[in-house]
């Protein structure tokens, strides 16, 4: 994987707008921990939406290809992530249900 992934956008639908906004902040400090290193243990930043964090205890270059950190913003009741990577958007789409997103759509700029 040495070419540079592309840059997927997955979005979220919530209930209301301060759901997304508590799931964006949530993601956002879950992008850093893995970023600044993974460090144990795994802070419960989905507790708040009934998610075991442990599950999603991922390491730089194990469990992720990013080379950036992603970022998660709310707009209304709308979470949208920007990700570049070549294969987990898919498992951040299934985390956004997890914590109670009821409809998630992924966009690539490779397709």
């Amino acid at each position: 994987m040495s070419e540079r992934p592309p840059v997927a956008e997955i979005s979220g639908h919530f209930a209301d707008a301060p759901t997304a906004r508590a799931a964006a902040a949530a993601l956002n400090g879950w992008f850093r921990w893995i970023v600044e290193g993974s460090h144990a243990p795994v802070p419960d930043f989905f507790a708040a939406f009934g998610v075991d964090a442990a599950d999603y205890g991922w390491a730089l270059e194990e469990d992720v290809d990013w080379r950036f950190g992603p970022h998660a913003r709310a707009l209304a009741e709308e979470v949208r992530i920007s990700i570049q990577t070549h294969d987990t958007q898919h498992q951040v789409a299934g985390l956004l249900r997890r914590m109670g997103a009821t409809r998630t759509r992924i966009v690539r700029d490779d397709e």
